[in-house]
């Protein structure tokens, strides 16, 4: 390294709480689709197209660091990737839309996810697992009385006392 160059800046770690930029986004995603279906095409199972391009996206994405001046946690470039495929195969498999369609829907949902970033409080996106609901089971009452039978979960009608 030379005197006259001054060292290059390490780039600013982006918060969980900032989304991506979208032009960034949108390249990533199509390469992304891109190299899946070239591995698709190329004869390789479905799964293992998908773990090969979201390694090669993780990949490309820290070796590019030096082009730009923000970078992220590769755990959530890997995600990120995964989800994209995820939701591309989705749109594709389960709803049935057509694949240009499907990847329309994929790259836009994942601009909307990473600018949502930003309205989300953080706790629910730093927790391992957000809160969940207790179990019913655990917090429900015994009934007062039970049948002869032992079922509890039939209710008595009103209008001619008749069980349901």
């Amino acid at each position: 390294m030379s005197a006259d160059r001054p060292a290059a800046a390490d780039p600013r770690r982006l918060g969980e709480d900032q989304g991506l930029p979208g032009d960034f986004l949108v390249g990533f995603t199509e390469g992304l689709l891109d190299r899946r279906q070239q591995l698709l095409r190329d004869g390789q199972p479905p799964e293992s197209a998908r773990e090969q391009a979201v390694a090669e996206a993780v990949q490309a994405f820290a070796a590019g660091a030096d082009q730009r001046d923000w970078t992220v946690e590769e755990g959530r470039i890997a995600s990120l990737a995964d989800d994209t495929l995820g939701l591309e195969e989705e749109y594709r498999e389960r709803h049935g839309y057509e694949p240009a369609l499907a990847r329309l829907y994929a790259v836009g949902e994942v601009l909307e996810g990473e600018r949502a970033r930003q309205e989300v409080p953080l706790p629910w996106r730093s927790e391992a697992d957000p809160p969940q609901r207790p179990d019913r089971a655990q917090h429900e009452r015994p009934p007062a009385w039970t049948p002869p039978d032992g079922y509890t979960d039939r209710a008595r009608t009103r209008e001619a006392s008749h069980e349901r």
